[in-house]
């Protein structure tokens, strides 16, 4: 089974990708750290999509995250911050007036492959800050089989500061 989503990647901010890695190293591994922009059953036609994303001369997008939030075995950086431009981003993409909603995080620890045990929330929102993270470029990203999510095609987004 294939999956495919439009992913922006987090870069440049070492703390998450260790506590990824050393909380839930299984994720870590099949996908770096990321906000999932467009899942994959939003989309029917993936190359049309792609044409739209090359025309457009769409605009870096600024996410602010808070605290980190566990819920149901998720441990997750909510956005806070930049959800407006975010889901006017998805909406333009899937051309579409308003996308359906869909709240942008950066998962620290997956449920399905991972778990946050007894005291470990609390170290690991010791060690995080609020932060906001320039993303500029969109990347079409699949999976094969449960296997290492692999980069398909990017799409620079335009600098705006």
């Amino acid at each position: 089974m294939n999956r495919r989503q439009a992913t922006l990647f987090l870069t440049g901010v070492p703390v998450i990708d260790s506590i990824r890695e050393r909380f839930n190293p299984a994720q870590a591994k099949l996908i770096a750290t990321h906000v999932t922009l467009i899942r994959e059953d939003e989309v029917d036609d993936w190359k049309t999509l792609g044409d739209r994303a090359r025309k457009f001369s769409l605009p870096e997008i600024a996410l602010q995250f808070g605290d980190p939030r566990l819920e149901n075995g998720l441990l997750y950086l909510p956005c806070v911050g930049g959800t407006a431009e975010f889901d006017g981003l998805r909406a333009a993409l899937l051309d579409l007036p308003a996308a359906r909603e869909h709240s942008p995080h950066i998962t620290l620890i997956h449920p399905r492959n991972g778990t946050c045990p007894d005291g470990s929330f609390e170290a690991i929102s010791a060690s995080l800050e609020s932060f906001e993270h320039v993303f500029g470029e969109i990347a079409f990203i699949e999976q094969r089989n449960g296997g290492v999510w692999q980069t398909l095609e990017t799409f620079p987004l335009l600098k705006s500061r």
